[in-house]
């Protein structure tokens, strides 16, 4: 291949990677502002300005396109929750503050749209299908980051902690699932409030020494 050649297909490869992404931001905006029902193709062409074929060329199904966002929303959810975490001072403080740096994750439009697209998948079995290897490798990656920020503060018994994160993440999205329509009830606050101090109890189990 010449050097002409060559720099026309990193050209090429960069607009598709760009296409790629305003596509993925665009239907996770679309998600939130009119729900995944209605994040078509057509809703992601008027949001974004692509034709119908640029859009198809880099998702030729719509299952194809939202197994795609949710891998994108999850790991922008993980890197939000990631760079909160490494502005605390230490890792003990990082364990104590998980609980709303995970809730702040699943309130964010990543968050949220993720959210969706997995309650999306139970109507829909070739999404769900899609769904399951992204989810186990996020599931990895989650215990992998919060089992290193754990060890790091001195927790032993990461067993128990691995459980606890794991609930915490399942127990807000469907915290979330609730607020989304009305978020000023007083059952939702006082779940919220239910969950942090059984965050806080797990913390001072699991950490050592006292705060």
């Amino acid at each position: 291949m010449t050097a002409a050649r060559s720099d026309g297909a990193r050209r090429r490869n960069r607009k598709g990677l760009e296409t790629r992404a305003r596509i993925l931001e665009s239907a996770v905006a679309c998600i939130n502002r009119l729900g995944y029902a209605a994040t078509t193709v057509d809703a992601i062409m008027q949001d974004t300005g692509l034709s119908r074929g640029s859009v198809l060329n880099q998702f030729p199904t719509r299952t194809e396109m939202m197994v795609e966002v949710a891998d994108y929303a999850m790991h922008a959810t993980i890197r939000h929750s990631n760079r909160l975490l490494a502005e605390f001072g230490t890792s003990r403080e990082a364990v104590i503050g998980f609980f709303d740096v995970t809730w702040k994750g699943q309130q964010t439009p990543h968050g949220i749209a993720m959210t969706e697209i997995l309650l999306a998948a139970r109507w829909d079995a070739a999404l769900a299908e899609g769904l399951k290897p992204i989810a186990e490798q996020v599931e990895t990656e989650i215990d992998d980051q919060a089992g290193k920020t754990a060890e790091s503060a001195g927790v032993e018994d990461l067993a128990a902690w691995l459980t606890h994160v794991r609930v915490l993440i399942l127990s807000l999205r469907g915290i979330v699932i609730e607020s989304t329509y009305d978020d000023d009830r007083p059952a939702i606050r006082q779940a919220v409030v239910r969950l942090r101090q059984m965050h806080e109890r797990q913390c001072g189990r699991l950490l050592p020494g006292k705060p």
